[in-house]
């Protein structure tokens, strides 16, 4: 009798990060404003707890913010709490703090829309 393949908690881990997160074209111009409907980036990878956005302003990690994700193509313009957990010169990442489930399903349109399976980022 055969047993089933073990896989450690790392790789396991590692591969549901792996297939949360999508990235979104530059091209398809979903982006993130404020809460006074000013753009600060264009959003470039969406999952289930988060995004990260090319930042047209500065951020400080740890900060939490109002913002909105606006995609036009899908008529969403949604409005999430999140906190700061990642900056870059390029790049900032953001946690969403609790969703509600209107904003859960849209998240999810989002990550639908923009899946590729060799787009993935691990």
């Amino acid at each position: 009798m055969k047993s089933a393949p073990t896989h450690s908690v790392k790789e396991i881990a590692d591969n549901r990060r792996r297939f949360e997160r999508v990235d979104v074209t530059f091209t398809a111009q979903v982006f993130v404003t404020d809460d006074k409907d000013r753009r600060i980036g264009i959003l470039r990878q969406v999952g289930r707890g988060g995004f990260m956005i090319e930042p047209e302003r500065e951020f400080k990690v740890g900060k939490k913010h109002k913002l909105f994700i606006v995609d036009r193509s899908e008529n969403i313009k949604r409005a999430v709490k999140v906190v700061v957990r990642y900056v870059e010169l390029q790049r900032v990442g953001f946690e969403f703090e609790k969703l509600d489930i209107d904003t859960a399903i849209e998240v999810g349109v989002l990550i639908g829309k923009y899946y590729q399976s060799d787009a993935v980022i691990a």
